[in-house]
């Protein structure tokens, strides 16, 4: 039966053989693998051998089991020091390593039969434990001396790469981290030599499994892809767990022995209903502090994704997709600086959006389109040649790496151009096969590297922006297009207009010599002139205003019922004088509604409403103006007895240059709706054929 004593070892054995099989299925025939899953195999044998000794009471059965384990320990130096040699490519320290391997062979028949090594076993309170026999002190400055050998060449290994790959650098210290806490697990040999302590070293086999586990995770060692982030997260929660319940049972164990006489078993029983408690929410206060060791910067991936997915969608504009695109990742991983570069003319590419954090308070600086001094690269650039020929992310500590990319000019570029952006990492955005959009990535705050999740991010948001960018242009060509439409529609709308006025002018000029002695045709022709000229000059003043694309700056307050009032007095004395048998009902008191605004541009917006609602009745009808304050909002409500209009315009009426009218090119209801919009207000309209039209101005009372 396993007891509390044979529980750590045997969930370190199961730690190690996990992660040496793991790295092992990944690429059985690297020997960089192969040399660490048999490290990791020797942990196992070690630590499972003892899970046995400390469950059985047979001592002679312990016995076996205790050689076993010590003959499993003793590979682990031979093992260690050919991963270092492997990992190093040390090509001459190979016969060596087979040397170590041969020397350790010939001690282990040694170690499982006779006494030199082994001569037997202790009985301590967790139960049998190996005693050293007379040769134990050789065999121990064998096994440190491969070790040491080991750890000095990956010292020297970090020593030569330190100025040359920081990625490899990085890989080297966790590895070389991982073998020093692994090592501190021989103070496991201690007990053989008759000191009676519970050899604990089973937990720096944990801790030894959890460093190379998150440099795997942060730096790609041995070049395998994770997929076990939260796997090994939740092994090392249930490890601490574990050790943490092993105190806790040896210490009330010893306490209630010596006062109360209470069986371990008992004791055992009592910290399995407590572990079946307690375990799931420490195990989740565990994997917090866990994920914030390992993944400083955290984020959800999905979450993410789904976000910028939503966002692009609905951006039509490049310089809010770079503004957007450039934000959420300066934001999500927590970089120090960013730069967004978009392609230009003749192959080069102009900085369009960029960002960084500077000064002891991480300051955010950003530098969007239409800076003074935007970054530029032309297409002679290392980048931009490399990426003729490939089209995925570039990361720079990983160049030295990768020998084949297109040749050392190519990649010194490169290197040399990562190195003045201060970036770590460059995204090609590619729209139709061609680079659109460079994005190169600094550092990140909390000093970590560029993680594969990083980068499948990183790739995902390439791939949207991509779409978006293309969507973009397609339709700014769109809209152009229909600019130009709407150009050809005007130019023939207001040729037509004008040309009215521009024949009567003619005319009149044309008989000015003949009958300039005429007093009566020469008064006529001065009415007629001034006339048709203040057709053509409002002609000109309307098609100004719709072009207009700024916001009135001219603010003022006024009382809106006094402006109403005016411009309904207005259209009364101008129907009153074309003898018009139309009826203006002020539906309305004289309450006072101040406002903050344009009142001009709002008395030119009622006033064509109003008078489009006359001029659909031709000459006879009921006109009701009504105002109806609305809390925080104001409707006015405009209604005529006209024609109404067909459901089939209704969508339309607002366009420019389109009017059912004889007259006029059709911009009275568009320039209405543009103040009405400036203003932060909307307009609605309903109508049926024959019944009449209403038109309802929504305005907030603004009092500020």
């Amino acid at each position: 039966m396993v007891s509390i004593y044979s529980l750590p070892p045997l969930i370190g054995a199961i730690f190690s053989i996990v992660l040496g099989g793991f790295v092992f299925l990944k690429d059985r025939k690297s020997d960089i693998h192969i040399s660490f899953s048999l490290f990791c195999l020797s942990l196992f044998v070690w630590l499972f051998g003892y899970t046995v000794t400390y469950t059985i009471n047979d001592e002679q059965i312990a016995v076996f089991f205790a050689r076993i384990s010590c003959t499993g320990a003793m590979f682990a130096a031979p093992s260690c020091y050919h991963f270092s040699v492997s990992y190093l490519n040390k090509k001459r320290e190979r016969v060596i390593v087979w040397a170590s391997y041969f020397i350790f062979l010939l001690i282990a028949p040694f170690s499982m039969t006779s006494d030199y090594f082994l001569s037997g076993v202790y009985k301590y309170h967790w139960g049998y434990y190996s005693r050293a026999g007379a040769l134990h002190p050789l065999y121990l400055i064998i096994f440190f001396a491969v070790f040491i050998r080991s750890f000095w060449l990956l010292y020297c290994g970090y020593r030569e790469r330190i100025s040359l790959s920081p990625l490899k650098t990085n890989q080297i210290r966790y590895i070389f981290y991982g073998y020093i806490t692994a090592l501190m697990g021989a103070i496991d040999y201690v007990p053989k030599y008759g000191v009676e302590f519970y050899p604990f070293g089973f937990l720096f086999e944990i801790v030894f499994v959890s460093v190379i586990a998150y440099s795997i995770m942060r730096y790609r060692v041995m070049d395998i892809n994770i997929v076990f982030k939260r796997t090994a997260a939740y092994s090392l929660a249930a490890g601490l767990l574990t050790g943490l319940f092993v105190v806790i049972v040896m210490t009330i164990t010893n306490f209630l022995s010596s006062y109360a006489y209470v069986s371990s078993f008992k004791v055992s029983i009592f910290a399995a209903v407590v572990i079946a408690l307690l375990f799931n929410p420490l195990r989740n206060r565990i994997q917090n502090i866990i994920d914030k060791i390992f993944y400083k910067q955290s984020y959800d991936y999905y979450s993410t994704v789904r976000k910028v997915s939503h966002e692009l969608v609905s951006l039509f504009d490049c310089r809010k997709i770079y503004d957007f695109v450039g934000n959420i990742i300066f934001t999500t991983l927590g970089l120090k600086k960013i730069h967004l570069l978009a392609a230009v003319q003749a192959g080069s590419f102009e900085e369009v959006y960029a960002a960084n954090k500077k000064g002891k308070h991480n300051r955010l600086d950003v530098k969007q389109e239409g800076s003074d001094t935007k970054l530029k690269i032309n297409n002679r650039s290392g980048l931009v040649k490399y990426y003729k020929k490939h089209n995925d992310i570039i990361i720079k500590d990983e160049l030295l790496l990768n020998e084949t990319i297109s040749g050392n000019e190519t990649i010194a570029d490169v290197k040399y151009e990562f190195e003045a952006l201060q970036g770590e990492v460059s995204v090609p955005v590619f729209i139709d096969q061609k680079l659109g959009l460079l994005i190169i990535l600094g550092e990140k705050m909390s000093g970590d590297m560029f993680s594969n999740e990083d980068l499948d991010l990183l790739r995902t948001i390439s791939h949207q922006t991509a779409i978006a960018l293309k969507n973009a242009r397609l339709y700014q060509e769109k809209i152009n297009s229909e600019r130009l439409a709407s150009v050809g529609m005007m130019s023939a709308t207001f040729a037509h207009e004008i040309r009215n006025p521009l024949t009567s002018l003619k005319t009149f000029a044309q008989l000015m010599p003949e009958k300039y002695n005429d007093t009566e045709f020469r008064e006529m022709f001065s009415k007629i002139v001034v006339g048709e000229i203040e057709k053509i000059n409002g002609l000109i003043t309307d098609l100004l205003d719709f072009s207009a694309s700024k916001k009135s700056t001219r603010m003022n307050n006024f009382n809106l019922t006094e402006l109403i009032d005016k411009i309904v007095d207005d259209v009364q004395g101008k129907l009153s004088f074309e003898k018009a048998n139309i009826t203006v009902q002020k539906k309305y008191n004289g309450d006072v509604i101040n406002m903050l605004g344009d009142s001009g541009k709002l008395q030119q917006a009622f006033g064509n409403i109003i008078l489009n609602g006359c001029q659909a009745m031709h000459g006879e009808g009921v006109l009701r103006v009504d105002i109806r304050p609305n809390g925080k909002q104001v409707d006015v409500a405009i209604e005529d007895t006209g024609e109404g209009i067909a459901a089939e315009d209704l969508q339309k009426i607002f366009d420019p240059f389109v009017t059912t009218k004889e007259m006029g090119v059709g911009l009275g209801l568009a320039i209405s709706r543009r103040v009405i919009e400036d203003h932060n207000g909307k307009i609605n309209v309903r109508s049926k054929p024959s019944r009449g039209t209403t038109f309802t101005v929504t305005l907030p009372i603004q009092n500020e």
